[in-house]
Formats: structure tokens, C-alpha cells, sequence
């Protein structure tokens, strides 16, 4: 009887902890943007745009009103500025968002927020203040639930249109989920911040995106994250949803996990 019973707290216990490793974040129906820095940590631009980013940490707005997220390029290795976090995946974003021709260069670093170029940072503009300028109303709630369990980490997604939101159900939206690193240290041994100790915050340590189906009037979508050597160090979630033929986030949320 004793052994039944610690088998069955053992259960709860076990149980529990899977309940916690499950989180639900909603964005609401208004607009939520999406604010990409394209960097590198060889650049020496690096540091005072990563501390832009950072401190949006302290933000009230954080996750209501836009979701940062830090994609670090390669194109800079080639002239040996290894960078740790850097993804051809994520250079290849940001030409793609350059082809647009909403800017006219590919260079770091490059702010984007909701698909469009942002040069208030080399400024001193806020960037909650570009955020509120490009905010739409009535677009439509965009929820996450994820789930980690083990080498398990699961994303299911639901997009709720409002009314006035049109969308080809022939046309798929696009799904792009990127888990990020907080407060995460770097020792930059190459490039022009070489022996500097540089600190990350909302850096993505993987970015993959899947084509979502209509059904019921909602957008729904599974998607499961890589299992690296990064993920363990993901502190906080991103997802957003995009047109088939756009980069452009058409709703954004976020949030930090546990």
C-alpha cells in the first residue's frame, strides 16, 4: 500500500511539472508588433543597438504592444567575425525583407518593425514610439499554447480574424515561431569588438515557420521546435503570423516561459 502511494505522488508530482512546462499567451485583437534587430556581434554598431533592444525589458508595453526579437547574420563571418547566435536562415530573412523595397541596403544593424525599416535608432528615437504609430486596431487575437516536456517543445497556434480582416483561405498564412535567449554573455573573440564581453537579450536561438490551415474561421497551426544546443537557454517565446507572399507580420505575441 505505502509503495502504491508514493507511486501515485510520484505521478502528481510528475504530472505537475509537465502542467507547469505549459504556457498560453494571447495577443489580443489589435496589433502587436514584431521588432527585428538584424545584427552581428563582430559589428561594432553591435552593442548600443543590442542596448536599445534591451532596454525594452523595462518596457510596461513588452508582449502588449510589440514582441522584439534579435536576429544575428552570418554574412560577417566570412571575414572571420564568428558569431554564436548568427543563422544563414536569418540572413536570408533579411534580404528577403530588403527585396520588398521598403529599404534600399542589407546592412547591420537594421532595425525592422512590423515589415517596414526603422532608422529612428541612429536617432535616438524611441522605439515604443514607432510601435504606436504603426499599430492597427481590430485585427484579430493571436494565441500560442506551448509546451515543453523533456526533448519535447511544442507550439499549437490559433488565429481568431476580426471581421474586417480578409484573408484568401486558398492562401495559407505562414506561422513562424522563434524562441529567444535573455540575459545570455558572449566573449567576442574576432572582429571589431574583439575581446569585449557583450550581453544578449531577445536573441533568437532558432526560427522555423509552418503553413496554417483554415478551418471553423480560424487560422490553426502545429509546430515543433528543434531540439539544439541553444534551446535549453530559451527564456521567452515569439510567434507571428504572415501572409504566404509577405514577410510582414500581420499579428505578433510573445512572452517569457518558464
Amino acid at each position: 500500500m505505502k509503495k502504491l502511494i508514493t507511486s501515485g505522488l510520484l505521478a502528481v508530482a510528475m504530472f505537475s511539472q509537465q502542467q507547469a512546462l505549459a504556457e498560453t499567451f494571447n495577443s489580443g485583437i489589435d496589433s502587436v508588433a514584431l521588432v527585428e534587430l538584424f545584427s552581428s556581434e563582430g559589428c561594432s554598431s553591435y552593442p548600443p543597438a543590442e542596448k536599445k533592444l534591451s532596454e525594452l525589458v523595462e518596457s510596461p508595453q513588452l508582449f502588449k504592444t510589440f514582441v522584439p526579437v534579435a536576429f544575428h547574420v552570418d554574412y560577417w563571418d566570412r571575414l572571420g567575425w564568428a558569431d554564436r547566435f548568427a543563422s544563414p536562415e536569418y540572413t536570408a530573412r533579411q534580404y528577403s525583407l530588403s527585396s520588398t523595397g521598403k529599404q534600399r541596403s542589407v546592412y547591420t544593424p537594421n532595425f525592422i518593425i512590423s515589415g517596414n525599416e526603422w532608422k529612428g535608432f541612429f536617432r535616438g528615437h524611441p522605439i515604443e514610439g514607432a510601435v504606436g504609430a504603426m499599430r492597427k486596431s481590430a485585427i484579430g487575437n493571436l494565441q500560442i499554447d506551448y509546451q515543453s516536456s523533456g526533448s519535447l517543445h511544442q507550439v499549437k497556434a490559433v488565429f481568431s480574424p476580426e471581421q474586417g480582416f480578409t484573408a484568401d483561405p486558398n492562401k495559407p498564412l505562414i506561422l513562424s515561431v522563434a524562441p529567444l535567449g535573455m540575459d545570455l554573455q558572449s566573449h567576442v573573440k574576432r572582429g571589431e569588438n574583439r575581446n569585449r564581453q557583450l550581453r544578449h537579450e531577445f536573441v533568437a536561438l532558432d526560427w522555423q515557420k509552418v503553413a496554417m490551415t483554415f478551418e471553423n474561421n480560424q487560422w490553426v497551426a502545429t509546430l515543433n521546435l528543434s531540439k539544439d544546443a541553444h534551446q535549453e537557454q530559451a527564456q521567452a517565446i515569439s510567434a507571428w503570423v504572415s501572409n504566404e507572399t509577405s514577410l510582414a507580420p500581420i499579428q505578433a505575441v510573445g512572452g517569457y516561459i518558464q
